[in-house]
């Protein structure tokens, strides 16, 4: 699978979807004037990844702001971890938060509730 890596913009992520290192990142803030298209190649590269059937995978978010059209964009995402997890891949996410931000801390907290996929969470240094 080809390594997908979009660097981040005034009000997009850094993303980086590596499989071979088993290890997938988004960090930073998300607000894009269109949350469906920006973050259509990376749900597509999702599809792509079930048909390899990895054995285990992370992804490690650390978001300062996400806007509402970016918390479906990345609840459609988390929800093709669940399809992983539910063939049988080892899924963890990591959620990493500043200390005094119980707004992300919280959306993280949905999405387990949603998910049910196995979280950590991490305060930032």
């Amino acid at each position: 699978m080809k390594r997908i890596e979009i660097q981040a913009s005034n009000n997009t992520p850094h993303i980086i979807l590596d499989a071979g290192a088993n290890n997938l990142l988004i960090e930073g803030k998300s607000f894009p004037e269109d949350s469906k298209e920006f973050y259509r190649e990376v749900i597509d590269w999702m599809d792509e990844l079930k048909t390899t059937n990895p054995k285990e995978i992370k992804i490690n978010f650390n978001l300062f702001y996400l806007s509402s059209s970016s918390i479906i964009s990345v609840k459609q995402f988390l929800m093709k971890f669940v399809e992983l997890s539910n063939a049988g891949t080892k899924t963890t996410v990591v959620w990493c938060y500043d200390e005094d931000d119980d707004d992300i801390k919280k959306t993280g907290e949905d999405y387990q509730k949603l998910t049910k996929l196995n979280f950590e969470y991490k305060i930032n240094e």
